[in-house]
């Protein structure tokens, strides 16, 4: 009886022992991946599973450049219109509105400015080159630098620069001599102050007529790409001139660019003492421009 009991107690545990390892089952292969996925942190990590934000080099190669301040104009054909004698005006006055007109356009021009008019009328300095117009120097009291200072206008260009940065923090570049007059002895002085002399070559004889219109069809007439046109913002008719003919030219896809800009684009390196008039065909490539119309004239004739 005892070996019977004994026997049916080891039964037992064998039976228990059995179904017990009949309930381990061995993880399988997919089962493991799964686990060793967990445990390697991926599902965790906050990757999306296009790999975007876990990407550091991504994140940064999206990332948008900033913009630039006044990029230059964009057009098919490109003019400097520049404005001299001024500032007219402080708050509210004349130059005040042809900015506005200009930033309302996205034009950039520039701005030959007298350093008398300056001490006077300066509430829109702060404005020129946030803008992206340029300042130039049109001398300190609008002296004749060929007849009325002995000096090619050394001083008077020179304390004007010092004047002008003193409000912008920035020195002119750029100057016109008074009445586009000039000499040996003023590109002399031009030379050792650094500043090249910039004339014209489309006068609207704005403070003649002081018309409008007059001024609108003097810019139409003469339009021309490289050209620089010369003007006063000392005068209401000028603004309500320039502004119009402004809308109709960029129409025709011409883009208004400062002195310096338009030099750029022509390829031109502006030279201290040397005087510039236009960066256009005719002024740059004389040769090819003649050759080119004498081309034109052939092909009229045998039409």
């Amino acid at each position: 009886m005892k070996l019977r009991k004994m026997l049916a107690v080891l039964l037992c545990g064998a039976l228990l022992c059995s179904a017990a390892g009949c309930a381990l089952k061995p993880a399988s292969g997919s089962d493991a991946q799964m686990k060793a996925s967990a445990g390697s942190g991926e599902s965790g990590s906050g990757a999306k599973r296009d790999g975007s934000a876990a990407d550091p080099g991504s994140a940064s190669g999206s990332a948008e450049q900033p913009e630039e301040k006044n990029p230059v104009p964009v057009g098919e054909k490109y003019m400097a219109i520049t404005f001299d004698d001024g500032p007219t005006g402080n708050t509210g006055g004349r130059t005040e509105r042809l900015l506005d007109g200009l930033k309302e356009r996205g034009v950039h021009a520039t701005f030959f400015l007298c350093g008398y008019r300056v001490k006077d009328f300066n509430s829109m300095m702060n404005r020129y080159l946030a803008e992206g117009h340029e300042v130039g120097n049109h001398t300190m009291d609008h002296l004749r630098l060929d007849t009325e200072v002995s000096d090619g206008g050394l001083k008077q260009v020179g304390d004007n620069n010092d004047l002008i940065a003193s409000y912008t923090g920035q020195k002119p570049t750029v100057m016109r001599p008074t009445g586009g007059a000039y000499n040996d002895t003023v590109i002399a002085s031009m030379k050792q102050l650094g500043m090249p002399i910039i004339l014209w070559n489309l006068d609207t004889v704005d403070w003649k007529y002081r018309d409008a219109s007059s001024v609108k069809q003097h810019i139409l007439d003469g339009a021309q790409d490289g050209a620089i046109v010369l003007e006063h913002d000392l005068y209401e008719t000028t603004v309500e001139g320039v502004l119009a003919a402004i809308d109709e030219l960029q129409a025709q896809g011409y883009a208004f660019v400062t002195v310096s800009e338009l030099a750029k684009l022509k390829g031109v390196t502006l030279e201290p003492g040397v005087v510039y008039t236009d960066f256009t065909e005719e002024t740059l490539h004389p040769a090819s421009a003649q050759q080119t119309e004498a081309g034109s004239g052939t092909a009229s004739a045998a039409e």
